[in-house]
């Protein structure tokens, strides 16, 4: 039942994992979440609303990879209030709405790993990153968002004191 919740809610489906190298995939966001469309203020109607295969993540691939000290650059893109009770460690708060504003800030050298609460508002940082000239499979959305990432249990949240 949770893992229903989770797919209307989210607006993403989980990518299967047991073969990673096999047929692309694609992620499509639920028309019936506003905030998952995939639109952006001054955005086209026409834009992809897909998720290759190659640009998403699992909070089990995040955690090993952090484990291995990957030079990934993590990018929450929850509002401040969100990120403060709770994010993943050496995780960037970048609120989607200020995105384009500090594109200096977000490396093209690295992988990106872009993280919300359940996966939507990634999705649309995502579209937004490739828009500008990032190139899709270094920009990756963590699929379930910090729902999957506590849900995985090793994942390690660390909270902000003192507000924002």
């Amino acid at each position: 039942m949770v893992v229903i919740a989770f797919l209307s809610g989210c607006g993403t489906k989980a990518p299967s994992t047991s073969n990673p190298a096999g047929p692309a995939q694609s992620v499509q966001p639920s028309s019936a979440n506003p905030e998952s469309s995939g639109s952006t203020p001054g955005s086209s109607s026409s834009t992809d609303k897909t998720l290759p295969s190659g640009s998403m993540i699992s909070a089990s691939q995040l955690a090993a990879g952090m484990k291995a000290n990957d030079a990934w650059q993590i990018i929450d893109v929850r509002e401040p209030n969100e990120f403060a009770s709770g994010h993943i460690e050496k995780a960037m708060n970048m609120p989607l709405g200020n995105i384009t504003s500090h594109l200096n800030e977000i490396s093209k050298d690295k992988e990106v790993i872009l993280v919300c609460l359940n996966g939507s508002r990634s999705f649309t940082a995502w579209q937004i990153l490739t828009q500008k000239g990032y190139t899709p499979n270094n920009v990756k959305v963590l699929v379930g968002g910090m729902e999957q990432w506590k849900n995985l249990g090793s994942g390690e949240v660390t909270e902000s004191i003192g507000g924002c």
